[in-house]
C-alpha cells in the first residue's frame, strides 16, 4: 500500500481529530494505544467517524483485532472493497 493512498490519507485526519498529534507526524506502523495515545472512548469515536465519513458498516467486533494506523488502513479498505462488490 502506498503512504499517500485517499484512504490512508482520510483515516490519518480522522486519527489525528481524536489525538493529540499533527496529521503529518502520524505514520502507519504507529499503534493506536501505545503511540497515539488513544483510549478506549476515542476508539469507538474513531469507529464512529469511520463509518461516516467512508460510509461503511463497520461493527465493534470488526475493529477488535486493529492496533494499529495501517491496520485501520487495512480494515477501511476492506470494507470498501466489499461495498463496491455489493
Amino acid at each position: 500500500m502506498s503512504p499517500d493512498t485517499s484512504v490512508e490519507r482520510r483515516v490519518i485526519h480522522i486519527i489525528s481529530q481524536l489525538v493529540p498529534v499533527k496529521p503529518e507526524a502520524i505514520k502507519p506502523h504507529h499503534r493506536l494505544r501505545e503511540d497515539l495515545g488513544m483510549d478506549s472512548v476515542a476508539s469507538m469515536e474513531l469507529l464512529s467517524m469511520l463509518a461516516e465519513e467512508l460510509e461503511l458498516d463497520v461493527g465493534v467486533e470488526d475493529v477488535a483485532d486493529v492496533h494499529t494506523v495501517a491496520a485501520t488502513v487495512a480494515l477501511a479498505e476492506a470494507f470498501l472493497a466489499k461495498k463496491k462488490v455489493a
